[in-house]
């Protein structure tokens, strides 16, 4: 926990980015491999992608906040639109073709909402 009780911690946010982006790793060799060796139709990727999003993002979120101890929707929302860039930049190297705004504005979304939500909760477990 940061000792400095209400500053911003930026390795909290760098902790939580690094935990986002490792479970993001392993939710994507899971949904891999139920999509290889089971009968899920490939027609929910896009679901799954947007719950990786989500779940990565979350658990980042908790991390950090719980990390630093204090400010929990700032430290949250840091790692999630640190998330955010980082996909955008990955997506526009991967993905050729047009920019698609109204994805993008979805992703905004469950961004603020994965971040704040998880930035709540890594405050209330910061007690325990």
């Amino acid at each position: 926990m940061n000792n400095n009780t209400g500053s911003f911690d930026f390795s909290s946010v760098l902790n939580g980015l690094i935990w986002s982006l490792v479970v993001s790793i392993c939710l994507s060799i899971i949904i891999t491999l139920v999509l290889h060796f089971t009968a899920v139709s490939e027609n929910l990727i896009p679901a799954f992608a947007t719950l990786i999003f989500f779940l990565s993002i979350l658990s980042g979120s908790i991390v950090s906040a719980k990390t630093a101890g204090n400010k929990g929707l700032i430290h949250g929302v840091s790692v999630g639109l640190l998330y955010l860039f980082i996909s955008l930049i990955l997506s526009l190297f991967i993905i050729s073709g047009s920019f698609g705004w109204l994805v993008f504005l979805k992703k905004i979304a469950y961004t603020l909402i994965a971040s704040s939500i998880g930035g709540i909760i890594g405050i209330g477990l910061t007690n325990q």
